[in-house]
């Protein structure tokens, strides 16, 4: 048991100080690192635009739907195209019913070919093998934007081991959700055009006030002020200039190429599904006591008798509970350290760095996933 809580607790530790490495390292190098516009933003207009249909999907080997509804849809195309025929002559195994989605490119024009989802609506057991009939395509205000038809891709499998009355299935993947590569044709364009207005806004990804000045800053060193105005955390909104404006797109890729210096996010990542910590080295910790499974966590500025990083006091009460002393306004590198000495779990951690948030001595942002 000694020799297994050894090896566990070698293995929290040598987990955090990698992390910690990398963290310090990118903290050397990201602080000083230059980022595009492009790469933490993107423009208005820029943007997908979601579109859907229902359709058939033929040509399965007895894995289609058993149910009526494959077999409406099969009769009602086939009268379309001038044929009589009844349910009965139509194997409804071989078909199934489905649900097409995409999304048109942004700027896109008829002619213009993008990748398509499939996924049963009905009992299909596996849409492997099959073919989408043409299927019609509308955007949300019921117009048809394209045409989607192909041959389903599961990525996926599903076989058949064993002998006789001992057989057994193996499923990879899942089988009743396929995907076409370039299935949908656009018949209709979406009549997008860059700049109409004469102006256009930056969006970033992240809608920080600092950042958003910042970008706004770079755009005033390199054309000088009044192209540039904030109005949003996040957004700020570009007027194109006379000698651009039969060319914006130039002018916005001129924009996008301008380069700036953005901060180390000062930010505790969670994922408790998986036991997954991450933390900024920059996180600091206010004063704060915390009791957790028998861990007695003290973070005091004014305790004299602790040392540094991994120096702080650590005692156990007459219950064999845990005492860690770290000093005030510390980093979150030095909290995670001594609980590590102390044999703190990830899952420790975790709950350790919630309850620090809820009483507000966590100066950084906690994101839990």
């Amino acid at each position: 048991m000694e020799a297994n809580k050894s090896f566990s607790l070698n293995k929290i530790a040598i987990t955090f100080i990698m992390a910690f490495i990398m963290l310090n390292f990118t903290q050397s190098v990201f602080a000083q690192a230059k980022v595009r516009i492009k790469d933490i933003s993107r423009m208005s207009g820029d943007r997908e635009y979601q579109v859907i249909g229902y359709g058939l999907v033929t040509g399965l080997n007895a894995t289609g739907d058993k149910g009526e509804m494959s077999v409406e849809m099969m009769k009602g195309m086939l009268q379309n195209m001038g044929m009589e025929v009844n349910s009965s002559q139509i194997v409804s195994k071989n078909s199934a019913a489905v649900v097409v989605t995409g999304m048109l490119p942004a700027y896109g024009k008829p002619g213009e070919s993008f990748n398509i989802t499939i996924s049963s609506i009905g009992d299909a057991k596996s849409l492997m093998g099959g073919v989408l009939l043409p299927t019609l395509l509308k955007g949300g205000d019921g117009q048809v934007y394209a045409v989607a038809q192909g041959n389903v891709s599961i990525g996926g499998f599903e076989a058949t081991t064993g002998g006789a009355g001992n057989n057994r299935n193996t499923q990879r993947n899942h089988l009743t959700v396929g995907y076409i590569s370039g299935g949908a044709i656009m018949e209709r364009g979406v009549e997008d055009r860059f700049a109409r207005s004469g102006k256009f806004s930056i969006l970033l990804q992240e809608k920080d006030a600092i950042l958003t000045r910042k970008v706004k800053e770079a755009v005033d060193r390199r054309y000088g002020n009044g192209w540039a105005a904030i109005t949003n955390p996040g957004q700020v909104e570009v007027t194109v200039p006379r000698s651009m404006q039969d060319d914006p797109v130039s002018f916005a890729a001129n924009i996008e190429n301008l380069t700036l210096t953005i901060d180390e996010p000062n930010r505790v990542v969670i994922n408790e599904r998986t036991g997954t910590v991450i933390v900024g080295n920059n996180v600091r910790i206010s004063r704060v006591v915390i009791s957790h499974n028998g861990i007695r966590i003290a973070v005091d500025a004014n305790n004299e008798n602790q040392g540094g990083m991994g120096g702080g006091r650590r005692r156990r009460d007459e219950k064999q509970a845990s005492m860690v002393d770290v000093q005030g306004e510390t980093t979150v590198d030095d909290l995670v350290n001594a609980l590590n000495a102390v044999g703190a779990t990830p899952k420790d951690l975790i709950a350790i760095f919630e309850a620090i948030n809820a009483a507000g001595a966590l100066h950084g942002d906690l994101k839990i996933m």
